[in-house]
């Protein structure tokens, strides 16, 4: 059974719903582990799909749009994620990450950066800012795209709190 909060908001796609995407993070993580949190897999290895030693794969849209693959290891307890938009510290934030072991494959980022600019098209500092009832206005966090703020700008405002959320582009 799967235990993580954030699944129901997760909607599950297949392969034909991600035109491209490229694997930029590996993730440790044990397989019962990963199950438990992310559920019985989507798919085993397609026989077009080039990845050494057997792989399962899972689908994904996140709530602001992003849609990634989970790239499951077998023989060597890891995962890779495929990301079609450098959204990388939203994405491993929103999937509860940051405390595991994981690696950013730095060169093949800068590359997709440099050379492949729908990777990184509407990326950018985009902040949250928050204004309480006494007129108090407060940076409450950044994010690498503006459609990632806005889905956390819609979160806080739907809690039905009384504060004044918005989003702004940091100046470059």
């Amino acid at each position: 059974m799967v235990n993580s909060d954030f699944m129901y908001r997760m909607r599950q796609i297949t392969r034909e719903d991600i035109p491209f995407a490229q694997a930029v993070i590996t993730v440790e993580m044990p397989y019962a582990e990963f199950v438990s949190k992310f559920g019985e897999r989507h798919s085993d290895q397609p026989p077009d799909w080039d990845a050494a030693g057997p792989v399962e794969l899972w689908f994904f849209e996140l709530p602001w749009g992003q849609r990634i693959t989970l790239e499951y290891h077998l023989s060597i307890e890891q995962f890779n994620i495929y990301l079609g938009l450098l959204e990388i510290d939203a994405v491993m934030s929103y999937l509860e990450l940051r405390s595991r072991t994981y690696y950013l494959h730095e060169e093949m980022i800068a590359l997709l950066k440099n050379q492949y600019p729908m990777f990184s098209a509407g990326l950018g500092k985009f902040n949250l800012y928050r204004q309480d009832d006494n007129g108090n206005k407060a940076l409450m966090n950044s994010y690498e795209s503006q459609r990632v703020a806005e889905y956390y700008r819609k979160s806080y405002e739907d809690r039905g709190h009384k504060q004044i959320y918005w989003v702004e582009q940091e100046d470059a």
